[in-house]
């Protein structure tokens, strides 16, 4: 009697369906992404919330969610600085 061996690595590959984002959080270094979040805070900051909405890769969803506080946080600060230099510049028109 043949031995029946019904191996199913000869089927294609199914890809797993991934946001519009996933591959740019997934696959990039995460010194870039941090790099990216601190110099391009504004962009990285809208990009990074959408990838939270979209990704369906949970390692692009983590990233994505360390790119979105990273720059969040670069936001807030200059924000508080601009506001700080508008006050202080406030005391010096008399």
């Amino acid at each position: 009697m043949p031995e029946y061996d019904d191996d199913d690595d000869d089927l294609p590959v199914r890809k797993r369906e991934m946001g519009p984002l996933d591959g740019m959080f997934r696959d990039t270094s995460m010194v870039v992404l941090v790099l990216f979040a601190c110099c391009c805070n504004g962009i990285a900051l809208i990009l990074g919330i959408i990838a939270l909405a979209t990704a369906k890769d949970p390692t692009a969803k983590s990233n994505a969610l360390t790119v979105t506080i990273i720059a969040g946080i670069v936001t807030f600060l200059a924000v508080i600085a601009e506001i700080v230099q508008l006050v202080g510049g406030l005391g010096r028109i008399r």
